[in-house]
């Protein structure tokens, strides 16, 4: 909503549409710190399991900042190809499209552990590499170690 007010500010004229950029601009960025900002951060967080999680956060972290990178060094380019109105509409309907994605494909963590969580996506993907993984680590922490006896000649068991 912030953001077709912003597009429909720029594509107004008056002193009323510098108001109206202005007031959808500080919704936008205010919605955004609340909702889909943290979201790139705690989405994953949140998904992953424990035994790939610090892997998959690298890889989430170098995927955010390559888009934000791709975002800031198109601005200008874009905005002077299409303008400012329908810059700030393609925004909108790229927010409509994640919202849309965000309803229907993430799941709810509300209430499930780590281990749930992965479960969960062994189920739906077919997969349990991940899971038999974190039970044979389970199994090597919980299994009591191994004595090494030295042995005539200096070579260990």
């Amino acid at each position: 909503g912030a953001l077709v007010l912003t597009a429909f500010s720029f594509n107004s004229d008056g002193a009323k549409s510098v108001d109206w950029a202005i007031t959808g601009l500080a919704l936008y960025l205010a919605f955004f710190s609340l909702g889909v900002g943290p979201g790139a951060w705690l989405i994953p967080s949140e998904i992953f399991a424990t035994s790939i999680r610090a892997k998959a956060m690298s890889i989430a972290t170098f995927f955010n900042r390559i888009t934000a990178t791709v975002m800031a060094s198109t601005f200008l380019s874009t905005v002077n190809a299409i303008g400012w109105g329908s810059f700030f509409f393609l925004l909108a309907g790229i927010c409509g499209v994640f919202i849309i994605f965000f309803f229907f494909m993430l799941p709810e963590t509300k209430g499930r552990s780590l281990e749930d969580m992965s479960v969960y996506f062994a189920e739906l993907t077919n997969d349990t590499s991940l899971l038999e993984a974190e039970q044979k680590i389970i199994q090597q922490r919980t299994s009591p170690a191994v004595e090494m006896t030295p042995t005539p000649g200096g070579r260990k068991k």
